[in-house]
């Protein structure tokens, strides 16, 4: 036979496992902080360093300006003799 359900109004006691000194959550919140400065110092670094990679390659890339404008003649060319 299944017994009632009974409502309870009463705090559950607190366990000490659960509680921490305020002392350790403090060392806790300040310990993710430092995590956190150091996560976004090193994603800068990232950051910067694939800058300075795709500017280096920018910079020792031959231009190719002067090949691309006798393409376009040559494309610009064809087509209004196309008309």
């Amino acid at each position: 036979k299944r017994e009632k359900r009974r409502w309870l109004f009463r705090k559950p006691a607190p366990s000490s496992q659960d509680v921490k000194p305020a002392v350790s959550v403090i060392t806790d919140q300040r310990h993710a902080i430092a995590v956190a400065v150091a996560t976004a110092a090193a994603a800068e670094a990232a950051v910067a360093s694939a800058q300075a990679a795709v500017e280096v390659v920018r910079l020792t890339r031959p231009t190719n300006l002067l090949r691309e404008h006798h393409a376009a003649v040559k494309i610009q060319t064809a087509f209004r003799g196309f008309l």
